[in-house]
């Protein structure tokens, strides 16, 4: 039986969104002698475990706008906060230099152990490895409801008080239920295609800054009073990368798969092949 999302309590999608969002961290790039271009809000990331090291997973495109700024800044809190690190980290990529709606698009940034507790404090670090073990456990269904979680650009806005020499931002983070449109193939990676109704409310026209952000499945079921309930299981399933033109009032979100997460980029960053 398909789920709807209209069906759907809203304290079990408040639920879903708290707890996804423990994993997400809007991205900025700093470059605080600059005059001209001091901040610039760059993406989304998920914060992520492989084995020791503690790593941001987002797009490709979301990494080459980061990386000509001086700092890295990183979302941690919804009260006003500052934390940025060094642009120094260590880098995958797979990625041919352009951006595209086939990518590949996809970067994984190790942090530097010294930031790791201060992270922590906040947020949440996915275990990615034991997420790749459970691939197999809840296979990719267009029943239920998909959730993409990011930062949205049209929704965030910043400041640059250049008197003051300082810059004031807020950063909207949100988690985006949508269904399954497709799923496609292309040189090795697949990329699952949700659809966005922009004329409903809350729904942002565009999905600029939502790039490098996590896709999802959740596991919805109906219990025995017939109520739709989520059973707790998240299954981190891509990243999302590529936004369509409008058309007929609606916009597709395009995010790199499974394959292209765990099997594709996996072997070409050469990532350890279990836990």
């Amino acid at each position: 039986m398909k789920l709807k999302l209209k069906d759907v309590p809203d304290d079990v999608l408040d639920d879903v969104a708290f707890q996804l969002k423990n994993y997400l961290v809007p991205i900025c790039g700093l470059s605080p002698l600059s005059t001209n271009h001091p901040f610039r809000f760059t993406g989304s990331g998920t914060l992520v475990r492989i084995d020791n090291a503690h790593c941001i997973l987002t797009a490709a495109h979301v990494w080459t706008e980061t990386r000509s700024m001086d700092e890295i800044g990183l979302v941690l809190t919804d009260h006003p906060s500052q934390f940025k690190i060094p642009n120094a980290v260590k880098v995958k990529l797979a990625w041919d230099g352009k951006i595209s709606e086939w990518g590949p698009d996809l970067a994984l940034l190790e942090l530097p152990s010294s930031v790791v507790p201060t992270i922590e404090a906040y947020k949440s670090f996915l275990n990615l490895v034991q997420q790749k073990e459970m691939l197999a456990e809840e296979a990719l269904s267009d029943k239920v409801p998909w959730v993409v979680t990011g930062m949205v650009g049209e929704f965030s806005k910043f400041a640059h008080h250049s008197d003051k020499r300082i810059v004031t931002a807020t950063a909207e983070a949100r988690a985006l239920f949508y269904g399954l449109d497709q799923i496609s193939q292309k040189n090795g990676y697949d990329y699952l295609d949700l659809i966005a109704d922009l004329g409903l409310s809350e729904v942002p026209r565009s999905f600029e800054g939502v790039s490098g952000g996590g896709l999802w499945q959740i596991g919805l079921y109906k219990d025995k009073s017939e109520r739709i309930a989520w059973d707790g299981k998240r299954y981190f399933r891509g990243v999302a990368f590529w936004q369509t033109e409008v058309s007929v009032g609606q916009r597709r979100i395009r995010c790199h798969g499974p394959q292209s997460v765990y099997e594709k980029a996996w072997g070409l960053w050469k990532l350890p092949k279990s836990g």
